[in-house]
């Protein structure tokens, strides 16, 4: 049992893999590393950070761009690796510390969010078989970033969600300043690329979501209230006359 709030969950059991030795019978084969990846590198930390401070403190939400996700019992190289995907209404904790991997079989379900990072040597594999891979799957949203502005997808921010098994576009808005803007409906957000950064936030406020950033903000306007308040009282102080 999990409690979020006034909500109570109940989660699907984790058998703990490493007690049980419940690994699928074809072991895994050590994947190629990606030779550009330090392309990927700093907007996908970024992307990441962002993300997580919307559900680090929701026990029954797994983040992660670490791990696969696996999804045959019996093969263990039927997996995938996203470079950052989130599942809903699943043990956190208890998957950490019962899986190597982000095992559908033995969660329950799959993730319901995943985004990629374009590099020179994945872009065709997101656009192709990733893509095709998590419709399949049944992942109900997925997201694509190009911090190039679209040498390698085409296009600097796109996102779809997951209908009768296709993938269906979301329609972003682009700023004529060439900034794009596009609401997740899953997470409740909006995702922005300034022709520069990308960065997560709120649809209401249109300001970032990062909470550094938030904070800094807030102490600048608490100084700009002290400096107006130190103002005003040595104004009122010249006013009164002295005896």
């Amino acid at each position: 049992m999990a409690t979020t709030g006034t909500t109570t969950k109940t989660f699907k059991k984790i058998t703990n893999a490493w007690v049980n030795r419940t690994l699928p019978d074809i072991f895994y084969e050590e994947p190629e590393p990606v030779e550009d990846g330090v392309l990927q590198e700093s907007p996908l930390m970024r992307i990441i950070n962002l993300l997580r401070e919307l559900f680090e403190d929701r026990p029954d939400v797994f983040m992660s761009g670490m791990v696969f996700v696996s999804y045959d019992e019996t093969n263990g190289n039927a997996r995938v690796a996203p470079d950052f995907f989130i599942a809903f209404d699943v043990p956190n904790e208890s998957i950490r510390s019962n899986l190597p991997n982000f095992w559908i079989w033995e969660i329950g379900k799959v993730p319901d969010f995943a985004l990629e990072v374009a590099s020179p040597s994945t872009a065709l594999n997101d656009l192709g078989h990733k893509r095709d891979l998590y419709a399949e799957l049944g992942i109900s949203e997925y997201w694509r970033f190009d911090p190039t502005g679209g040498d390698y997808y085409g296009q600097p921010l796109a996102g779809e969600r997951l209908v009768d098994g296709e993938y269906l576009p979301y329609v972003l808005q682009e700023e004529a300043d060439g900034s794009v803007i596009g609401y997740s409906p899953l997470l409740e957000v909006d995702f922005y690329w300034d022709g520069d950064e990308f960065d997560v936030l709120d649809p209401v406020t249109g300001k970032t979501i990062d909470k550094r950033i938030a904070a800094e903000e807030r102490a600048d306007a608490a100084e700009e209230r002290n400096r107006e308040l130190l103002a005003e009282i040595e104004r009122l102080r010249h006013q009164i006359p002295e005896k």
